[in-house]
């Protein structure tokens, strides 16, 4: 399946497009009238000016107002055909010059024009800009004496207004660098509008009550150039800070909006990104302690890549929110870390907030970055993956490329039914994804025991497969392995859009405190225990709350950890979900957890450790649909209750063991030793029991509703039944219980 491109347009003209086909029929015009819309108000353009290097092309497209109009035919013109070229909205630069696009609606005429300037590009292999330009404010050894040098902080400022530069270059190593934006307009369609080359650290900082404004207006990533900043802020060496009262608006139509190789830090700033790809790209770290960031964008909001230590014994691959106010609409992840998310409040005054929404809940409307033209992904199925325990490489022209873990899917993923539409008997595949080089056209692929090797040979190899050709119009290839030979498949497209969670790490989910809101189309909540980190070490896949208050719907697993999940504290309610918890083991010992799912609401999966749910206090309210097989509580493995409260509502009928679908579904052994559990519906197998009483409330249909389970000692819980269910039976330590 090919992703699908979207047209990124003016904020203006999106909020014009979202108002347009929501009229109220207040002409009492009958429904058929209503939808036949046969005229437009207007069209536009995805860019209202290009850039373009003599030679290469981009796709201009048309959007129209409104956006369900029946006609949408245009032709295309072009001012000046010597300079440039258009054919179907393809536009081709010829020669260095200027040129109008102009497209124009077949149905009523209106027009829309891009303004394109081509100009004779030098291919290099790094950046080096015109030393004589004026449009660029350099930051160099040479040009050091024109900022302010503060010998307390070894750091020098440069104070830079207005909008008469195009970019600022910064190539200083080992240097201490701030910038001070007071109210400037940066914009750039050759390359990022701020480039920093080399810097011993870089601050950014927008003064106090400013307005300042980077804008990346080069055509959609394509394929990798080495001389191209990744970027609207683009940081080769050192590290970045965001920072200041002011307020920073960061727009690209090309890539990234902020991207450095090593940590990126925010701090007050009142930040606003719109990209086509990642939000916020630090390879090595992001944090942000405060300010109001709102991220929109077509890959991940926050975004981390490596997850080894580094030459200051620092673990690298975090994400970490200690404060303020950060909103993401994103068409992937909202927060990717190559190792921990941490969520957690070191300033009471200073809160966190945090908004996600993924994907097709998203807002983003825009372009989304094919990957094909530089990345091949490998699908396998489960008994090719083998936990992990093989490590893959390509040999490509002469060279070493080996792939990583990616992700995790379903199959219906790659067909019918979308997340959360499993089909029974679904499959699980495993995605890993290399490096493409753009001038290749065949490679070898090879397995090598083990999970993380580093040094491949042609003589060492487990497996190999014959020399494969590239297909350009797909990007992800389905390979199995039989005795030492690789075999390929099926070609595919790998849909990104399919890695829409909320938060997702490769290794721990710590959310200790704050406020957490996420609407996410595949997993809100996810953490991974594949392969080996960078650093070494096995992942762990844990999801630790502690506390906070998080709000989550999801469709598929409300929270998923491929090791455990671990609530000691918190408000979590999981609004909507296929399944709402899930972890191969999961711990309960504080906390108020709330769940409503369609499928399971809490299960204990195979993993590394024998499948359990363990619930030692807090209070557990679960809720799934009584018809089909849902299981309110399934463990593939035991449950165990020796405190807290657990009140669950499933299928079964109360007093009877057995169902194939229940309330309260294990395959192990069910223990309570203390506590309360409050079943609304059946359990599959009696439990043992030591210290608590049974009591079955009742035996026959209780409707859907408000519905409280009172103890003789005065202790009552009232509970909200989603759907009728099958009678009620209590095991408590408090006592004989009543229904009322």
């Amino acid at each position: 399946m090919k992703k699908k491109n979207i047209i990124i347009l003016p904020l203006l003209m999106i909020a014009a497009f979202t108002i347009s086909g929501c009229k109220n029929n207040e002409d009492n015009q009958s429904v058929e009238q209503a939808s036949s819309i046969s005229s437009i108000k207007g069209i536009y353009l995805n860019y209202e000016t290009l850039e373009l290097a003599v030679g290469k092309s981009v796709t201009l497209k048309a959007k129209f107002d409104p956006s369900d109009a029946k006609n949408q035919n245009v032709t295309w013109a072009t001012s000046n055909s010597e300079v440039v070229s258009v054919n179907n909205g393809l536009v081709k630069a010829l020669s260095e010059g200027q040129a109008d696009i102009t497209a124009t609606s077949e149905d009523g005429g209106f027009t829309a024009t891009c303004h394109v300037t081509t100009y004779v590009k030098v291919d290099k292999d790094t950046y080096v800009p015109d030393p004589t330009d004026p449009t660029i404010y350099f930051i160099t050894d040479e040009t050091l004496s024109n900022g302010t040098y503060d010998s307390t902080a070894d750091e020098y400022t440069f104070g830079i207004s207005g909008s008469s530069y195009k970019q600022i270059y910064v190539n200083a190593p080992d240097k201490t660098i701030v910038i001070e934006l007071n109210g400037v307009t940066l914009e750039n369609g050759r390359n990022s509008p701020i480039y920093v080359m080399n810097s011993g650290d870089v601050e950014i900082s927008a003064k106090k009550g400013t307005t300042n404004i980077i804008k990346d207006t080069r055509p959609l990533f394509t394929e990798e150039e080495s001389d191209q900043g990744k970027g609207a802020i683009y940081v080769v060496n050192g590290d970045l800070k965001l920072k200041g009262t002011g307020t920073l608006d960061i727009t690209s139509t090309y890539y990234n909006g902020v991207h450095c190789k090593d940590d990126v830090k925010v701090q007050k700033q009142t930040l606003s990104i719109i990209a086509p790809n990642h939000g916020i790209r630090g390879n090595d770290s992001v944090t942000i302690t405060s300010g109001t960031i709102d991220i929109t964008c077509g890959g991940d909001g926050l975004h981390t890549e490596n997850s080894d230590i580094s030459s200051k014994d620092k673990q690298r691959g975090d994400v970490t929110i200690n404060g303020g106010t950060l909103t993401i609409n994103s068409w992937s992840d909202a927060i990717q870390a190559a190792h921990d998310v941490v969520i957690e409040e070191t300033d009471s005054s200073v809160p966190i907030s945090v908004t996600a929404k993924t994907n097709k809940f998203s807002s983003y409307d825009g372009d989304v970055v094919e990957t094909s033209n530089t990345t091949l992904y490998l699908r396998m199925d489960s008994s090719t993956y083998s936990r992990g325990g093989y490590t893959y490489a390509a040999l490509i022209n002469g060279e070493w490329y080996k792939a990583s873990f990616k992700s995790e899917q379903q199959n219906d993923q790659f067909g019918p039914g979308g997340p959360g539409g499993r089909p029974g008997g679904f499959s699980t595949y495993y995605i890993y994804e290399m490096e493409k080089p753009a001038i290749a056209t065949s490679f070898t692929l090879y397995r090598f025991q083990g999970s993380n090797v580093t040094s491949f040979s042609d003589e060492t190899y487990n497996a190999k497969s014959d020399s494969k050709a590239f297909n350009n119009d797909y990007d992800m290839v389905t390979i199995s392995v039989n005795s030492n030979k690789i075999n390929f498949s099926n070609w595919d497209n790998y849909d990104s859009s399919l890695a829409a969670k909320g938060i997702k790490a490769e290794n721990e989910i710590y959310i200790k405190s704050g406020s957490v809101d996420i609407k996410a189309y595949d997993d809100a909540i996810h953490a991974n225990n594949d392969g080996t980190l960078e650093n070494g070490e096995e992942p762990l896949g844990n999801v630790n709350i502690s506390g906070g208050t998080i709000v989550l719907n999801a469709s598929d697993d409300g929270i998923h950890a491929d090791g455990n999940l671990n609530i000691t504290g918190g408000n979590t309610r999981v609004e909507s979900a296929y399944e709402g918890l899930e972890a191969n083991v999961i711990n309960v010992g504080g906390g108020d957890t709330y769940v409503y799912a369609t499928d399971d609401g809490m299960n204990a999966t195979k993993g590394n450790s024998s499948p359990a749910i363990n619930v030692t206090g807090g209070l557990l309210d679960i809720n799934v649909s009584t018809n089909g097989d849902t299981d309110g509580i399934d463990s593939n493995g035991t449950l165990t209750i020796s405190g807290g409260v657990v009140i669950v509502k499933g299928p079964g009928t109360a007093g009877r063991t057995g169902s194939p679908a229940a309330a309260v579904d294990t395959d192990g052994a069910i223990t309570l030793k203390g506590g309360t559990l409050i079943v609304f519906g059946g359990i599959e197998r009696e439990p043992s029991t030591s210290g608590v009483t049974k009591t079955l409330c009742s035996s026959s249909s209780i409707a859907a509703g408000s519905h409280t389970v009172s103890f003789t000692g005065g202790t009552s819980y009232t509970t909200e039944l989603k759907n009728s269910a099958n009678g009620c039976l209590v095991y408590s330590d408090l006592g004989t219980a009543t229904l009322n």
